[in-house]
């Protein structure tokens, strides 16, 4: 027999508590709600809160710092025949101007908080196998955007980085370091002057999306917006994949204390390519980042890569590296993801190397939209369909960076062996015939080598070649393979939202009410 008194007491007490759970949630109202505090939920909500309309910030605590520091320079990514490919050459290079705008908004706003700015410089470095696509890259910023690039030679790159390393250089101009946590700190500054209302998240961020009013929920409080920015690395991981799914590509960070080397130029240096890395040197230290082909997950693993990125520039030695991590960041194929996309929902996220540029040049995009109905957010809507994530995306990636490893081996050994002297035009040395043989030595004919001797040494090294190079071969046919295979995936991917909007009709535009101030 069911007791039914203890059911009803039951319910009663889950009812109570869900309506006491209820009640100490707080509620805020607001016009727009910015989720996430890095460069470009700053600048907008800035931006917006002086235009007039009540933002709220939500800030996420236990981010760590890259040790990496910043650069405030124009340009992307993605090279510029690529842009230009994608977008056509009026747009790219109307990107390219509102790039360079961005940044020196973002330079004027570094002097006037009174943040440190330099050392000057960013340079594009190639090696052997990539340097050609530099001198295409310098053409083609020449013809869109004239004296913006810089190109530097092997000799002069040499003595401006102390290596030989890189053969070809591009310097970006203008270009200027600059550390990210200070930028930050006058940021937030800011944002507290124009009157933001900043709310700390702690613990899980639930979001609905849908609809008219839009509800940020925590354990304690909620916010009810009519427009919601998504901003930054932070905001995209906290939201999870019901928000927006992003690949994650992985990374190590870290430094070397290097005293005995003098290097002269002390601006940011990129390589160009999937596997480039970047570093910057400041008296005697070394600080670097790399990409890596899987997440490495310990800090010897990750001393043990950086080691070995820096053993090809400067003679590391037994130095201990200092700071060494793997991180997981977001990776937004080249081109900064700034888009609406759906109705009142705006993204925003840079990739790790770009992120204090494109964050100010995201905060003018989508400020830009919401107070003033300004469309040139939309130059960077094509950009809006992500990459392929998840263990496809995974795929994809690992053979595209193999892909790009396995071909700069292939060219420096095809390099080498163009080098490397004839055996057959190697003239033996007079002295290993005796003294009195050596007038009868031209006379005689050529004596072969002994097979004996011939084989133990040639005949290994040239099976070793063979299996080295047929390996090699098949490695980059089965990467080829797996490249084209993924870029369908992403491919149809891509198309697939699209071709549902069109599968449905479009819904009647809703406009949001307008509530008096202070209500």
């Amino acid at each position: 027999m069911i007791d039914t008194a203890s059911s009803r007491a039951a319910a009663q007490d889950v009812t109570d508590r869900e309506r006491s759970d209820a009640a100490l949630k707080r509620t805020y109202d607001c016009d727009i709600c910015v989720v996430g505090d890095d460069v470009a939920g700053l600048a907008i909500a800035i931006d917006l809160a002086r235009r007039g309309r009540e933002v709220i910030l939500l800030t996420f605590t236990g981010a760590r710092p890259l040790p990496l520091d910043g650069i405030l320079s124009p340009g992307f990514a993605m090279p510029t025949a690529a842009l230009v490919e994608r977008v056509g050459q009026h747009d790219a290079q109307e990107l390219l101007i509102l790039s360079t705008q961005a940044s020196e908004r973002a330079l004027a706003f570094a002097h006037k908080a009174g943040v440190a700015v330099g050392p000057r410089g960013r340079l594009s470095v190639a090696r052997p196998h990539a340097a050609e696509a530099l001198f295409r890259e310098h053409e083609l910023r020449q013809e869109l955007a004239p004296d913006t690039t810089v190109l530097v030679g092997a000799q002069d790159l040499a003595a401006l980085l102390g290596t030989s390393t890189f053969t070809a250089g591009l310097g970006v101009v203008p270009a200027e370091r600059v550390s990210p946590a200070t930028l930050k700190v006058a940021l937030e500054a800011e944002v507290l002057a124009a009157g933001v209302r900043v709310i700390p998240v702690d613990g899980a961020l639930a979001a609905d999306l849908k609809g008219l009013r839009k509800y940020l929920t925590a354990a304690r409080w909620r916010v009810r917006a009519f427009q919601v920015v998504i901003t930054g690395p932070e905001a995209f991981a906290r939201l999870g994949p019901k928000v927006a799914v992003l690949p994650r590509a992985p990374w190590v960070y870290g430094g070397f204390r290097l005293p005995a080397v003098e290097v002269p130029y002390a601006g940011m240096v990129e390589e160009t390519g999937l596997t480039g890395l970047r570093y910057h040197f400041d008296a005697g230290r070394l600080t670097l980042a790399a990409a890596t082909a899987t997440r490495v997950m310990t800090r010897v693993g990750a001393a043990r890569v950086l080691r070995r990125h820096a053993a090809e520039l400067y003679p590391v030695g037994p130095s201990l590296s200092d700071e060494a991590s793997g991180r997981m960041l977001p990776e937004p194929a080249g081109m900064p993801l700034v888009h609406e996309g759906e109705r009142g929902v705006w993204y925003a996220l840079a990739a790790a190397g770009d992120a204090l540029s494109h964050g100010f040049l995201a905060g003018r995009l989508i400020s830009g939209a919401i107070a003033e109905k300004d469309d040139r957010i939309a130059l960077l809507q094509p950009f809006a369909s992500t990459p392929l994530s998840g263990w496809a995306g995974r795929v994809a990636r690992f053979a595209g960076y193999w892909h790009v490893r396995l071909a700069a081996r292939l060219h420096m050994d095809k390099m080498a062996s163009s080098l490397a002297p004839d055996p057959a035009d190697v003239v033996p040395a007079p002295d290993l015939l005796p003294d009195e043989h050596v007038d009868d030595a031209r006379a005689l004919p050529p004596m072969p080598a002994p097979a004996v001797l011939a084989a133990p040494t040639a005949l290994p090294r040239r099976g070793m070649a063979a299996a080295t190079s047929a390996s090699r071969h098949a490695a980059r046919a089965a990467l080829h393979a797996a490249s084209g295979w993924a870029s369908g995936l992403a491919a149809r991917a891509a198309a697939e939202p699209a071709r549902r909007r069109r599968a449905r009709p479009e819904p009647d535009e809703e406009v949001p009410p307008q509530r008096p101030r202070g209500a």
